[in-house]
């Protein structure tokens, strides 16, 4: 595999979140935190967001996760073939196992 990237859901002030992100740059692991390339909206779920967009979108963003997913906590990633845009894995939670094996499939 070559052409691999992460997808990652996070949230305020979660520490599995950050670990997550912090594992994933200290291995140089591609991913993307933001929605359809948008550099200005992050993947950031903000369910008390001041912001009504961003509390709007956190909300269906939210339900749609739980509903083809069954995730119950953040992070959420998804593996993603860049070629294929076909979802290779997805976990939820702090998995530092599965972020090393996918890195060194990269």
């Amino acid at each position: 595999m070559s052409n691999i990237h992460a997808v990652i859901y996070t949230k305020p002030h979660c520490m599995p979140c950050k670990m997550t992100t912090k594992l994933m740059d200290s291995l140089g692991m591609p991913y993307e935190n933001t929605y359809y390339g948008n550099s200005e909206q992050t993947n950031s779920i903000e369910l008390d967001s001041h912001n009504e967009v961003k509390r709007t979108w956190s909300e269906k963003k939210v339900e749609k996760l739980k509903a083809k997913y069954n995730i119950t906590s953040l992070p959420f990633i998804k593996i993603i073939d860049d070629e294929t845009e076909e979802e290779l894995e997805f976990w939820s939670g702090f998995r530092p196992e599965k972020i090393k094996k996918w890195n060194s499939e990269i």
